[in-house]
């Protein structure tokens, strides 16, 4: 048979079969949820940090510097507009009890599945933290290291914008403002 006759019969043999498989494969998409919605614990946590945000947001702006000493000056400064417009900053105001439930169950289920080995080892790797004791509007310490989450764990909770960042801190896990060095809130005893 010419190459170009078994091509073609080839062709018309495997297409149909293709067309197949990707109709049953459009089928099980349609199906399946979407992987980008979210868990109904961290809509609330979201909700909370957007307005959190906005708050910031409507805080007076002030001109960024290199020179060292502005630069902690205005991170004072911010972070005492913050306490100022959330006086009564608790624990849990942002980590509702439902989301820090939800926020719990992916932790722990993180520290207990396949990759556990590497997430503690990341985690141990990263400067751990022990001993501090971090309250809601309380100042993350300069002295502290910048703890990174690990990614296969970052990969399981909500984004956030690029002026929080989740830290793990001895047993707790925190919602810092990094510009302003601040505790926006923490789950204690979060990391067993």
């Amino acid at each position: 048979m010419p190459a170009g006759t078994l091509t073609f019969a080839l062709r018309h043999r495997f297409l149909p079969a293709a067309g197949l498989v990707l109709a049953l494969a459009g089928a099980s998409c349609a199906e399946t949820p979407p992987l980008s919605k979210q868990p109904p614990g961290f809509d609330d946590f979201t909700q909370r940090v957007q307005q959190y945000m906005k708050l910031r947001k409507a805080l007076p702006n002030q001109h960024t510097t290199k020179r060292q000493e502005q630069i902690v000056d205005r991170r004072h400064s911010l972070a005492d507009a913050i306490r100022e417009a959330r006086p009564a900053a608790k624990q849990g105001d942002i980590f509702t009890p439902e989301s820090s439930a939800e926020f719990l169950k992916v932790i722990r289920g993180t520290l207990r599945g396949a990759n556990a080995a590497n997430v503690r080892k990341t985690i141990r790797q990263g400067e751990p933290v022990m001993g501090v004791h971090l309250t809601v509007n309380g100042a993350y310490p300069e002295h502290l290291p910048s703890t990174t989450v690990p990614p296969t764990l970052l990969l399981r909770l909500p984004r956030l914008p690029d002026k929080l960042a989740y830290r793990i801190v001895d047993h707790d896990f925190v919602l810092q403002d990094t510009e302003a060095r601040l505790v926006v809130d923490l789950i204690p005893g979060a990391l067993p």
